[in-house]
């Protein structure tokens, strides 16, 4: 699209800025208090609270990554950095343990593949939220250019920068895959409405220590509409969020104050001022560009025909007869011997296919012929998931996060070995997905999970906050609650009961969740101690790549 080149121009210039001051910061104490000041907002973070390194978060578009891409920025970390590229729970990679004097290096090194920091941390607009199967499977649209639009809508000046907190915008492609448009900051929902591609809209989401399910603000925007209220729902953000208090300072705090009914007429009155100032402008200028998107070339045109079935949930059906499979690396963590091996195979396909990051920790490689999607699955057997629950995913954890409480990559391993034990794997089958936060702020959404766990720390060791019984099928979703807590060396023989019952009475989870003795399996775990477990043990057998 052409407002990209626009957009890069003016990044290329705020990088040679910020390379600038990252330099004099090192010698000028003055120039580091500014370089302080804003280095988050270009994702320049300090790393666990005595490591003296950095992580660096560039922004990839649509989530997409080449094979060139991964091996060059593998190339970067293994250089510069702890030599993983790092999955998060926002469809990013993170660059880890940088120098802090080495951070000009990097973020020159990354500009050279076009990957830039702006805005992708700190108190800024975060990265725009699609399914990773958008423009793959079937849909009421493909939300990819909305998508791409917005990112450079955001990016053009510093607008969408040192807000109160940070700002979160996601879009669906259809009802199956929108969940994080009704949690986020602002969310858009594709539909139909007599024969018109549009967007239902949803504010006020969020999740962390508080956290609000989103609300509908209007059932239909037509498609070209939305730059509207991405822009009228960051102005009411940046007027009324709490700029005393950063820990009620998202727009979630701002429905949670006013309520649902003075919440909607306070959006409404800056969405008809924003239309009021703006006109017919921005609508326009929006449909150029989504006119122009439809003429590029569509990798994956044609219907979606799923030949056969297949048991290994990891396989996408896609359009044009092709498929998608999802590869789940080892705590998020991709190395150089693996990413190459990665790149290599799909250089060699002889067609083209594409790199997706997912917000759970995993990346969708789309396109594939039949054939070359189960010579993936060989080649890389060590990132395969296998089921639902070894799909289970943790946050980054407190020896990276300067936030963090508990260190959750170790604790998750100790979940998954017990039940990578012969005589435990197949009881497995029976366990939902995990998510695993190591603090309050919820990197991991245990309030979104079938079973979701978050950390606190007590005098006798690291115990879990148990987050279930949330309904997410809805029009609005209802949250997890709190169920209970659970000490971290419990957690495995918890589950090992819910998978008994489980599969002796072959009902669902969902059942079993919502039923009192499930509260009553929480507190049995209160009643005896198990032997004492050092996480340590699981830390160090990663140390010699990135712990």
């Amino acid at each position: 699209m052409r407002e990209r080149d626009f957009v890069k121009e003016a990044e290329i210039k705020e990088l040679q800025e910020i390379i600038k001051l990252t330099k004099a910061a090192l010698t000028d104490p003055e120039k580091e208090k500014e370089w302080n000041a804003i280095r988050t907002s270009f994702a320049l973070y300090t790393e666990g609270r005595a490591k003296g390194t950095y992580m660096m978060r560039p922004r990839y578009y649509e989530s997409k990554i080449t094979p060139d891409e991964l091996e060059y920025l593998l190339g970067v970390v293994e250089k510069y950095g702890d030599g993983r590229l790092h999955i998060t729970t926002r469809q990013d990679f993170q660059l880890h343990g940088i120098e802090r004097e080495n951070l000009p290096n990097v973020l020159e090194a990354i500009s050279k593949m076009g990957f830039f920091t702006k805005a992708t941390c700190g108190d800024s607009t975060r990265a725009v939220i699609t399914p990773e199967t958008t423009g793959f499977e079937e849909e009421v649209f493909d939300v990819g250019p909305h998508s791409r639009i917005t990112t450079d809508y955001i990016l053009n000046g510093r607008t969408f920068m040192h807000l109160p907190r940070k700002y979160k915008i996601a879009f669906s492609n259809k009802e199956e895959n929108s969940l994080y448009v009704k949690i986020n900051d602002i969310g858009f929902q594709a539909v139909i409405k007599d024969g018109k591609k549009g967007f239902r809209v949803y504010v006020g989401g969020g999740l962390g220590p508080i956290s609000s399910n989103a609300i509908i603000l209007r059932e239909f925007i037509e498609e070209d509409e939305f730059l509207y209220y991405v822009h009228a729902m960051r102005n009411v953000f940046n007027d009324h969020g709490n700029r005393k208090i950063r820990a009620r300072a998202r727009l979630r705090y701002v429905l949670l104050k006013l309520g649902e009914e003075e919440f909607l007429k306070l959006c409404n009155e800056y969405v008809e001022n924003f239309y009021a100032e703006k006109g017919d402008s921005l609508k326009k200028y929006t449909r150029e560009l989504l006119d122009e998107a439809a003429q590029e070339k569509d990798l994956f045109a044609g219907e979606v025909k799923e030949l056969e079935k297949f048991e290994d949930s990891n396989i996408v059906a896609g359009k044009n007869g092709k498929f998608g499979y999802y590869l789940r690396p080892n705590r998020g963590n991709i190395y150089k011997e693996d990413g190459l091996k990665l790149a290599e195979f799909i250089r060699n396909l002889g067609y083209e296919v594409d790199i997706k990051i997912t917000s759970n920790q995993r990346l969708l490689v789309r396109g594939l012929e039949r054939e070359d999607l189960f010579k993936l699955k060989e080649l890389m057997s060590d990132y395969y998931g296998g089921s639902e629950f070894f799909n289970s995913y943790s946050c980054i954890g407190s020896t990276t996060c300067n936030v963090g409480i508990l260190d959750t990559p170790p604790i998750l391993d100790y979940v998954l070995q017990y039940f990578e034990k012969p005589e435990k794997r197949e009881l497995a089958n029976y366990l939902p997905q995990i998510k695993i936060s190591g603090c309050p702020n919820s990197c991991a959404t245990p309030q979104i999970a079938r079973l979701g766990f978050s950390g606190r720390r007590k005098k006798d060791g690291e115990y879990f906050a148990i987050f279930a019984r949330g309904k997410f099928d809805d029009k609005v979703v209802k949250l997890n609650e709190i169920i209970g807590e659970i000490k971290a060396t419990k957690i495995p023989y918890f589950l090992e009961d819910i998978a008994n019952i489980i599969k002796a009475e072959n009902i669902e989870f969902e059942q079993l969740v919502n039923e009192d003795r499930f509260i009553e399996l929480i507190e049995k775990y209160k009643e005896f101690e198990l032997e004492a477990i050092d996480f340590n043990d699981f830390r160090n057998a990663d140390a010699k790549k990135a712990w």
